[in-house]
């Protein structure tokens, strides 16, 4: 955003030539002025000069921890703690923006230092992800009140990295919902304060989240135990992107972020799941109905965008074929016998859905899911090529042909594209 002179001078030319209202001024202003301002370089270097900061003082505490009393090791921690946050406030009342944002910054991560080094104080091993938590929570707490888009961001990053460690803790024998809360209050927080790092943190966040749900819905198995698995994130992901695109259509800001966050979760849980199709795996309620749930939001969520024209024929198509194939993997792969042809129908099956995500792409705006879709293409080639073709076809050989279906497939995209475009034009 410009500086406030800027736009002062900019609103009254455009009020001196009848653009505005002299009546607005003021507004504008304060409009202006209660948002969030840009990045800038000093700005940036100020906040990567507290983060060195920060990491020098907990180097230093952590290093001279043992020798110091505890009542001297409160005693920093706490004086650099409010010394770091009452220089904040000091910098944001004297308009220093980018000050107050690195001390804030270097206040929120000394709160976790505090909690860290006090847990260990007194041995409290079992309360470390907890207290990433709290330090969570706190630093959530301290980014609304200033407002302040990186300890936004340091709050969400904390947020993630507690389920991580709760996601392989074996204590946990169920699907971290509280991190629904949080991960609601971030976002919301997020879209206020206009954060981007932190919408894309969100994003990543909910995949670990359902790839936890996943886990535990399939008996806390393993990634790589079957692919009932890897087969039902792949159709939480696909629903909850479709369901983030609509709310994006809808007016929810940044929902298009986690949305493709959530598309590129899919893909890759559907190609992964073709490492696990030999292993048989028990499947009961567990799978079936929650698969059968996300793949009946995807196939209505595809009709309703094909309907609005938000997605063309093909890709829908694609889209539901997808979902019923993932519902009826695992269970065709328990066939005796039959394993061979999945596997073969489970890859022409990428190959196609890869195929689809690219056409889809030559159409404006779509630049995401073609990309996305390109990848997986490639991707897939390589898979086939070495777990089907390596000792029957020459490297040159596969390669050529590989580069000669993506050549066809973007001319095909190209003339799609062009057509699309006359049709649009006509009257």
């Amino acid at each position: 955003m410009a500086s406030r002179k800027t736009l002062e001078h900019d609103i009254d030319r455009w009020i001196s030539k009848g653009w505005v209202d002299a009546a607005y001024r003021e507004a504008i202003l304060q409009d202006a002025a209660s948002r969030p301002g840009r990045w800038s370089a000093a700005g940036a270097g100020l906040i990567l000069g507290a983060v060195l900061l920060a990491l020098a003082a907990l180097s230093f505490v952590a290093a001279n921890w043992a020798g110091m009393p505890k009542l001297a090791r409160f005693a920093v921690i706490l004086a650099a703690l409010w010394g770091s946050l009452g220089g904040a406030g000091w910098a944001f009342a004297r308009n220093n923006a980018a000050l107050g944002h690195a001390l804030a910054l270097i206040g929120a991560a000394l709160f976790g230092a505090a909690i860290l080094l006090t847990a260990q104080t007194f041995n409290m091993s079992a309360f470390r992800n907890t207290a990433v938590l709290i330090w969570s929570l706190a630093a959530l707490l301290t980014a609304i009140a200033i407002p302040s888009r990186p300890v936004l961001a340091f709050a969400a990053l904390l947020g993630v990295s507690w389920l991580t460690l709760e996601s392989f803790n074996p204590l946990v024998t169920g699907p971290l919902w509280g991190f629904l809360a949080l991960w609601a209050i971030l976002g919301l927080a997020a879209i206020r304060l206009q954060s981007l790092i932190t919408a894309n943190l969100l994003g990543a966040g909910a995949i670990i989240w359902l790839a936890s749900l996943a886990r535990y819905l399939q008996g806390d198995s393993g990634m790589w135990d079957g692919p009932a698995t890897p087969v039902l994130l792949a159709l939480f992901c696909g629903a909850g992107a479709m369901i983030l695109a609509l709310a994006e259509e809808r007016g929810l800001t940044y929902g298009r972020i986690v949305s493709r966050w959530l598309s590129a979760g899919a893909v890759f849980a559907a190609f992964i799941a073709q490492f696990s199709l030999e292993t048989r795996t028990a499947l009961g309620i567990g799978f079936a109905a929650p698969a059968m749930i996300a793949a009946g939001l995807v196939v209505i969520l595809a009709l309703a965008r094909l309907r609005t024209g938000h997605i063309k024929l093909l890709f829908a198509a694609s889209l539901i074929a997808a979902a019923g194939c993932a519902v009826a993997l695992p269970y065709l792969i328990a066939i005796e016998n039959f394993s061979g042809l999945v596997q073969v129908a489970a890859g022409a099956a990428i190959f196609a859905l890869a195929a689809a995500m690219v056409a889809e792409g030559a159409h404006a705006g779509r630049g995401f899911t073609g990309g996305l879709g390109l990848v997986l293409f490639i991707a897939q080639a390589l898979h086939v090529y070495t777990a089907l073709f390596g000792s029957l076809l020459d490297t040159a050989l596969f390669f050529l042909v590989g580069g000669l279906l993506l050549i066809a497939m973007s001319v095909l995209a190209m003339r799609w594209q062009k057509r699309t475009r006359a049709e649009g034009a006509q009257p």
